[in-house]
This record gives C-alpha cells, sequence and structure tokens, in this order.
C-alpha cells in the first residue's frame, strides 16, 4: 500500500496540473512532489499524461489505483486527512471559510480544466460543485446531485465603462467587446454552451467583430474585461453595474459527490455550510434562489 503524503502528492498533481501548485498545497516542496509521484506512478504500472487543454491523465491498467484511492478516501472521510472540494467558482457559495476538515484548490486554480466527474469517480475528489448542463450527463445510480441555488444570467461592466451610464443597449453596442468574458462566474466547461447563448443574443454581426481579437479567458476576476456575464453571486463585487441588456438565461449551481459517501460527516458539515451561506446570501440578493 502506497503512503497517504505519497498518493496524496500524486493526486493534488493531476488535480492541479503542476507540482508547484500541488507543493504549495501540501506545504512541501515540489521536488518532493514530483519523487512521490514518480514511485506512484512505479508501484502501480501507470502514467501520469498531459492531455490537451493542460489537465492530466492516467495512461496504463488503473485498477490499482483506483482502489488505493478508494482507501484513502476512507481515510478523509473518518477526518483523518482533509476532504477535498473543487471549487469551479470562486468561494461565493461559502462561508468566509470552508468547513472544519475540508481543503479546495486555490484562487490560481478555479477554472482548471479538470473533470470533475471523473475525478470525483476515481476518489480523487470528494466533492464538487457544478453547473445545470454538466451534471445532466451524470449516472444517477453513481453520483448524488444536490441543487444549491438559481439565479438569472446578467451582464455587467465596470462603473467607469462607457455602457454602464447607457439605457436599452443593443446587440450592436455589446458586438465591438472585444474582451467581453463569456460567463466567467462559471467554469471553462460550461463556455462552450455559452458562446452559443452569446452568439444567438448578439448574432452574427457579434461574431465577425471578435474574430481579430478572440475573447479573453482570465482565471481570476476579469480587471481587464470590459464586459462580462455574471450570475447573482458575482453581483456587487468591485464596482459592477449591470448592463441594460435583457439576457433572459437562468444559470443553477448543483454539488455533487459519490452516492456511496453521501451520509458522510464530512459531507453533511459541507452542505450544512453551503446551507447557511447561501441563505445569507438570498436574504441580501433577491435575485438569487436558494434551493437547500
Amino acid at each position: 500500500m502506497l503512503s497517504q503524503e505519497e498518493l496524496e502528492s500524486f493526486d493534488w498533481l493531476q488535480w492541479l496540473g503542476t507540482g508547484a501548485l500541488a507543493a504549495q498545497q501540501l506545504c512541501c516542496n515540489q521536488a518532493t512532489v514530483s519523487r512521490q509521484a514518480i514511485h506512484v506512478q512505479k508501484t502501480l504500472g501507470i502514467r501520469l499524461q498531459r492531455q490537451p487543454g493542460g489537465s492530466y491523465g492516467i495512461s496504463g491498467d488503473d485498477r490499482l489505483l483506483r482502489l488505493e484511492r478508494q482507501v484513502h478516501q476512507v481515510a478523509r472521510l473518518l477526518g483523518r486527512r482533509p476532504m477535498r472540494l473543487h471549487l469551479m467558482t470562486g468561494k461565493g457559495h461559502l462561508p468566509k471559510e470552508l468547513p472544519h476538515g475540508w481543503c479546495a484548490n486555490p484562487p490560481s486554480r478555479l477554472e482548471a480544466h479538470v473533470d470533475g466527474a471523473a475525478l470525483l469517480d476515481s476518489y480523487v475528489l470528494d466533492a464538487c460543485i457544478m453547473q445545470r448542463h454538466q451534471v445532466e450527463i451524470l449516472d444517477s445510480r453513481r453520483f448524488c446531485v444536490i441543487k444549491l441555488l438559481r439565479s438569472p444570467l446578467y451582464l455587467v461592466c465596470h462603473g467607469s465603462h462607457e455602457l454602464s451610464c447607457d439605457k436599452g443597449i443593443a446587440a450592436a453596442d455589446l458586438a465591438s467587446q472585444a474582451q467581453l468574458i463569456h460567463l466567467n462566474i462559471l467554469p471553462v466547461a460550461t463556455r462552450l454552451a455559452t458562446e452559443q447563448l452569446h452568439a444567438s443574443l448578439l448574432g452574427e454581426q457579434a461574431q465577425v467583430a471578435a474574430q481579430p481579437q478572440k475573447a479573453e479567458y482570465l482565471v481570476e476576476c476579469p480587471i481587464k474585461a470590459k464586459v462580462f456575464y455574471v450570475n447573482a453571486l458575482g453581483l456587487g463585487k468591485d464596482d459592477r453595474v449591470c448592463i441594460d441588456f435583457g439576457v433572459n438565461y437562468t444559470t443553477s449551481d448543483y454539488l455533487v459527490c459519490l452516492r456511496e459517501n453521501m451520509e458522510a460527516p464530512g459531507i453533511q458539515l459541507l452542505l450544512d455550510g453551503l446551507r447557511l451561506s447561501l441563505q445569507a446570501t438570498a436574504a441580501r440578493l433577491p435575485q438569487l434562489s436558494c434551493a437547500l
């Protein structure tokens, strides 16, 4: 059996995609992460390979790896190691701090190119916050999906932007915004759907205007962005101002975990924290509907 430290290095490296970030989260140096990850691969006869988009995948027979990870997840469920939550949209769902006994991906990796469902299924993660189109394809026999919130989608800009004062914005007014962020409050995985939404809202004129300069995607607050999409969790930050343009689109966020772990005390503690946080947020922001 692999040690907890060895498998943690391997898991965090696959999860976050870089040895530097894994070392930072594990409070060790990058050489230690690399050495331990190599030992896991040699011991189990597998390889950690970089995939298109920047994520890591496993090549080789991973049956022993899955069994090792399942055993180590039991240790997390028993409170011996921190449980793992993948956040795709920041900590707006949560209180100021994660519940006791939980850790999450760092702010610089909020929108990492990861497949949350695959990492849950292979016991790398214990819980993940996903969006509607992602959970619709999950196997309900394997995953438990809990709806957290529902919110309209808004188009916003910074208060200094010229569009912040205009009324009755038309598609033509937005077509020239080359730095428009597609649904910044949601993860990378939603952007194909959002690009389709954006195209349907603004039409072919916007697509032609955006061709010379591709839309810029940022993993943190889009300080350089001119115009971007948010749900209610993204309102009221910095000097964001809603643009007078009807998006007519609703987003939903869900907590997803393995069905076999649903009754674990740690999962219930996370749910309680999410419930209290979202109820307080919904009381302050009537645009947001808490579903817990």
